[in-house]
């Protein structure tokens, strides 16, 4: 690989080692819009990058990220409009067979009828492919050598809000569809076509300046083209959120989620929801996060569904102005029902990131996965760092 080439790096895998923290961007100006380029690129290793059994031959390699984007906005008196796009190409050293992209375009218009009220519409669309050992390729799947798998979808959602500011009570609605489909290996990927179509409400009612209540009800339904996997999923929820002086702001939920199939061969699940997510300022230039999840999610080959918990965290330490360092570590686990997989998952991982100027940051960043599996096939370990450059204007 020509240096060129190792120079081409950063996307979303940049972000995740270095954190989310970027410039503030002034853009440029065309005529009533304004134009926000970016470009990340990123040069990485990782010592398992098919995240396979110690038992099978691990495959390490050198890899490139490259992520150029563009985002074109306008704001007006009432009416605000967005139109972004987005492209990561993951390249590696050891095999280009296992090169992965990913288009993503997005556009959102919104309107404010009046100073209590907001309604959105966003439309989204993403083309690429997931790399191998993940999604769909997991397993004994990698030993058969197929490209990774690629995909598309489409998906709307439509949002409205009401309540002003200093209202007691205030109400979200939303409503939306995503409809996904992979485009090859489809003697194992025709089963995971599916749409989802889904809306929720949510309740909001100040009790103080600071503290409001929360009542929110989701329901989706989940129907795929091939596999005997309809469902519908319905969680109501209960909870708040709150912020002290600055110091410390939060949002828990905790509810009670039913997941049913069409087709009774499928077990049911019926059981608690959690979403909870804090963050503490210890000082000004020092943060703590923490997020807490209880979910279902949909099976990615093994079992009819997958329950999920996990808890994160994560601290961010700005040593000056334009030097910080952050910290995370997770575990995670993830129960296949109607398989006998269940993954345990622990991960850590710390980053430095330096921003030389508005435009220019650069961040170098590690992090260990650890999964634990009860099918063996799916354990692994997995060391990587990531060298990152990004430039936003």
């Amino acid at each position: 690989m020509n240096k060129v080439k190792k120079l081409s790096m950063l996307g979303f895998m940049g972000l995740i080692f270095t954190g989310s923290v970027s410039a503030q961007q002034d853009g440029l100006p065309l005529g009533s819009f304004t134009v926000f380029p970016t470009l990340g690129l990123s040069y990485g290793h990782s010592d398992n990058i098919l995240y396979t059994n110690s038992d099978i031959d691990e495959i390490s390699s050198n890899y490139t990220i490259f992520s150029p984007g563009i985002r074109l906005e306008t704001e007006g008196e009432k009416t605000d409009f967005m139109a972004q796009y987005d492209y990561n190409r993951t390249s590696f050293d050891s095999n280009s067979k296992y090169d992965v992209e990913m288009h993503h375009l997005s556009a959102s218009l919104g309107h404010n009828p009046s100073n209590r009220s907001r309604v959105s519409l966003t439309g989204e669309y993403f083309n690429g492919s997931d790399r191998v050992g993940t999604a769909n390729q997991q397993g004994g799947l990698i030993d058969l050598g197929l490209d990774p798998d690629e995909w598309h979808s489409v998906g709307l959602v439509a949002k409205g809000h009401y309540g002003g500011v200093g209202a007691k009570g205030s109400i979200d609605l939303e409503v939306g569809g995503i409809n996904r489909r992979y485009d090859n290996n489809r003697e194992f990927t025709a089963t995971r076509d599916r749409d989802t179509r889904y809306f929720g409400v949510t309740y909001g009612h100040q009790v103080t300046a600071k503290t409001n209540y929360l009542v929110q009800v989701k329901h989706s339904d989940i129907d795929y083209d091939i596999a005997t996997l309809d469902n519908t999923e319905t969680r109501v929820m209960f909870g708040a959120e709150w912020s002290a002086t600055g110091k410390t702001s939060a949002r828990a939920l905790v509810g009670y989620l039913e997941k049913n199939f069409d087709d009774p061969i499928h077990e049911d699940f019926s059981g608690l929801a959690l979403e909870v997510g804090a963050t503490y300022n210890i000082k000004t230039y020092s943060t703590l996060d923490m997020t807490l999840t209880r979910e279902t999610d949909e099976t990615n080959g093994n079992g009819s569904y997958v329950v999920r918990n996990s808890a994160d965290m994560g601290w961010t330490h700005f040593w000056k102005d334009r030097f910080s360092t952050t910290a995370n570590i997770g575990i995670s686990d993830e129960d296949y029902k109607e398989h006998p997989r269940d993954d345990r998952t622990k991960y850590y991982g710390v980053s430095a990131k330096y921003q030389f100027s508005d435009w220019l940051m650069s961040g170098l960043g590690f992090k260990h996965y650890d999964r634990n599996s009860s099918v063996n096939d799916f354990s692994y370990e997995d060391n990587s760092w990531l060298l990152t450059l990004e430039l936003s204007k």
